[in-house]
């Protein structure tokens, strides 16, 4: 079974801002589970395919 991280986690590990993964993970880029109600937890592998296939963040244009 897959490890299974917590935002500060993720963005940590992507050295991203928590915010930055909060916001993947309302425009559902990145999977989740919720084992809680309010707990929002991303498999270690989801995280290990998103680097693996070369994720990057889009470029804000025009700022």
């Amino acid at each position: 079974m897959s490890r299974l991280l917590r935002v500060d986690e993720v963005a940590e590990r992507l050295g991203l801002k928590s915010s930055t993964i909060r916001k993947m993970i309302f425009r559902r880029e990145l999977p989740v589970v919720r084992p809680t109600k309010r707990a929002v937890r991303v498999r270690e592998k989801d995280l290990e395919a998103l680097v693996r296939f070369g994720y990057q963040p889009a470029r804000r244009e025009g700022r």
